[in-house]
């Protein structure tokens, strides 16, 4: 159990590692749309939960920069 539990989280790890250099590249309305699609979806996975977190990280560093995209 504990072997899988590790090899979940290093899979997610690597996703999410993967995910997070694509968001600063992604134009305004995909990021809005996903960021609204987030919002909205009641039954999400915990690895879509940690792709949504790391989308409003991003729209919260944008709108740091003043760049209102969220």
């Amino acid at each position: 159990m504990k072997y899988l539990l590790t090899i979940v989280l290093s899979v997610v790890g690597l996703i999410l590692a993967a995910c997070n250099g694509s968001l600063s590249s992604m134009d305004a309305v995909e990021l809005r749309e996903r960021a609204y699609e987030c919002q909205m979806d009641p039954s999400l996975t915990v690895a879509e939960i940690q792709i949504c977190k790391n989308i409003q990280r991003e729209c919260s560093r944008r709108l740091k920069l003043g760049v209102y995209d969220c």
